[in-house]
């Protein structure tokens, strides 16, 4: 194949620019996530007395999936005007986050057995909109030492360790007399390595959280009136009480290599007896594989052992012949719907582009302790680049519609290509984000990230886009290709045969098996992840690996699963359906996966977390249901283009050899 030196220089320009952006990132002179350059590399190690900035985040809750601001509630302590909110990065602003600077004092090596914050003045109102959060299980989010959550210490009843578990309760619920408490003192243990007799690096943060009715900090002990949250008189203001204690030990068990991974549930992540469990559902994976593999092989095997002695064999006009089919599906009208099919499938790659570009990452990223805040960082770049893939893919498979007029290139059909996915997302997100707002929500975009979403659309996925199509119009016209095949009389005879049945039929039947295999794939890492974001989110996931291999797994099966369906549709075809919209048809059948997934999404929303809350629910469906939609469109796309491979080398075999 021939390729111009013009193009194929702007294909490797766009490489090379997005190589040294990767590199610049891994490397540490571009911050991730606001971080400094060597945060990935080594700790930051401190000196005694050393003031230490505790930072405050939001509460949420597993149950609902409303956070809030720390101090946008009414029976906080707010800041003093001294303190301001941090910069928050894209990952952040999306994940809700609110992080202010504090006004909690930490001294690195020195105890505080009691500080005072303050003495919250709070209404009727506030007083119940804390019991409310409180018995919806809000926990609090602070953190220190580049987003060191404080953790709530549990031990494992299947191994005796400790683990952590992000958070600590804003209050508790006696379940005997449903009394409410409000937790106003927390006990805040530091855990930390000598690096030299004066220097530290942190290794643990524990937060140990009491409900206290007076200014004296408990300690230990455990003779103390705890602050119950009652109704009190409607004009009555209530004073709390707001304290705290720092305690500094050292921990000579954890090194600060590991220390993220307390905040593994061992009981379920790290266990042993889990590990093999995620091995043998790898392994199942590779067998389900293996298996349609060996289908495929042998169908191919029959298929091209010999046409010539297949069509020796048969009389002309047999429609049913998949040789036939193939010709004749090439010659198919072809119009606006093959337009906007190509949209999808270039949307499709995009997705791909941003679902295995972060995981791939994220391999070689695994000393990367908080890697969670860096895959949407590079979800973003890969999404940018996926613009490029994108509309290179529309903008062939736009000229391959008429072999006889591929010279002609349309720079709006490649924006249009580039720019879909990302231009719907951003109205999605703005539509979701204009209800959001009315619930007062911090899962909310503030007006200038929304800016930012739109300047992002115009300046660079167009450009991106324009730049893509540009390659594959270059690229198209070095290539040669095969004419369109000749109408014979038989062939016009047969697309004038009515249906015998509905193709739509077939293609729900046919979606509805095909798309069970891979779900069955990505059932269990998908159960994982699940848990993770909606049932516990007080566990991390970074099992990225086991997640990469099975999407991989996926892709292939999907791959040949559509093979097997297009080939099924062929044999169908003219006998029964004599529907030449194949190309819609492929697609749709490539995306039964999502379908399972989006059924067991709402099974997870409503039977499994039983989440309650119109607003809750509204925004787990929407954001659930967008996920599954971009997940067929991915699949969708693999198999068209699968499909469309598959009629082409039927075509050009039968040809060639004739």
């Amino acid at each position: 194949m021939l390729i111009r030196a013009r193009p194929l220089g702007c294909f490797v320009t766009v490489v090379i620019l997005l190589v040294i952006l990767l590199r610049l990132i891994a490397g540490g002179y571009i911050s991730i996530e606001g971080y400094n350059s060597d945060w990935w590399l080594k700790p930051n190690v401190y000196s005694i007395g050393d003031p230490l900035e505790l930072v405050v985040n939001t509460v949420e809750s597993e149950i609902t999936d409303i956070p809030f601001g720390y101090y946008d509630l009414p029976f906080t302590c707010p800041p003093t005007p001294e303190k301001k909110p941090l910069h928050l990065s894209l990952n952040e602003i999306i994940k809700g986050d609110r992080k202010w600077e504090s006004d909690y004092k930490l001294v690195v090596g020195q105890d505080n057995p009691c500080e005072i914050l303050c003495a919250r003045k709070t209404t009727r109102e506030g007083l119940q909109t804390a019991k409310d959060l409180i018995k919806s299980g809000y926990m609090v989010q602070w953190m220190i030492d580049d987003d060191l959550p404080a953790a709530t210490t549990y031990i494992s009843t299947t191994d005796n360790l400790k683990y952590y578990a992000p958070g600590f309760p804003l209050g508790s619920v006696d379940p005997r007399s449903s009394r409410v408490f409000f937790n106003n003192h927390v006990m805040l243990v530091i855990r930390y390595n000598l690096v030299d007799s004066d220097k530290v690096t942190i290794v643990g943060f524990e937060a140990y959280p009491k409900s206290v009715s007076d200014y004296h900090c408990p300690g230990a002990s455990k003779d103390f009136k705890p602050f119950e949250i009652t109704d009190p008189p409607l004009e009555e203001i209530v004073y709390i009480p707001v304290t705290y204690s720092v305690y500094w030990r050292e921990d000579a068990e954890i090194d600060w290599s590991d220390r993220w991974s307390l905040y593994i549930n061992r009981a379920q992540l790290a266990d042993s007896s889990s590990s093999t469990f995620h091995w043998m559902a790898l392994a199942n994976s590779v067998g389900i594989v293996l298996f349609v593999t060996f289908i495929v092989i042998v169908n191919l095997i029959m298929i091209f052992r010999n046409p010539n002695e297949q069509l020796e064999s048969k009389e002309n006009e047999d429609s049913s012949d998949i040789f036939n089919v193939a010709n004749n599906w090439l010659r198919a009208r072809q119009g606006f719907q093959l337009n906007r099919l190509i949209v999808c499938v270039s949307m499709g790659i995009q997705v791909m582009f941003m679902i295995l570009g972060p995981l791939a990452i994220s391999l070689s990223l695994t000393r990367l302790h908080n890697i969670k805040n860096s895959v949407l960082t590079i979800a973003a770049l890969c999404f940018v680049a996926g613009a490029f893939m994108a509309s290179f893919v529309g903008t062939w498979l736009k000229m391959d519609q008429n072999i006889s007029a591929y010279t002609f290139y349309n720079p709006v059909f490649a924006v249009l290509c580039g720019s879909a996915l990302p231009g719907s997302i951003m109205v999605l997100t703005l539509s979701l984000n204009c209800i959001i707002w009315i619930w007062d929500s911090t899962k909310a975009l503030p007006f200038g990230t929304m800016v930012v979403f739109v300047s992002w659309y115009f300046v660079v996925c167009i450009v991106v886009s324009l730049l893509g199509g540009a390659v594959a119009a270059q690229m198209h016209r070095s290539v040669r290709h095969d004419a369109p095949p000749a109408t014979t009389a038989s062939d016009r005879k047969v697309l004038r045969r009515s249906r015998a049945i509905s193709g739509k039929l077939v293609v729900f039947l046919a979606g509805l098996i095909s798309g069970f295999l891979p779900f069955v794939i990505i059932y269990v890492e998908l159960e994982y992840l699940y848990k993770s974001v909606w049932l516990e989110k007080t566990t991390l996931y970074y099992l990225y690996s086991f997640l990469f291999a099975n999407v991989l797994l996926l892709c292939i099966v999907v791959c040949e699963i559509s093979l097997l369906g297009c080939l099924v549709l062929m044999k169908l075809n003219h006998k029964f359906i004599n529907d030449q919209n194949w190309r819609w048809r492929c697609f749709v059948i490539s995306t039964g996966c999502s379908w399972y997934m989006e059924i067991y999404s709402l099974y997870y929303i409503f039977f499994i977390i039983h989440m309650t809350g119109d607003s809750a629910v509204f925004i787990s469906v929407c954001y659930s249901f967008i996920f599954n939609v971009l997940c067929g469109l991915a699949t969708g796309s693999l198999g068209y283009l699968t499909s469309s491979w598959f009629v082409k080398k039927i075509h050009r075999t039968r040809y060639t050899r004739n």
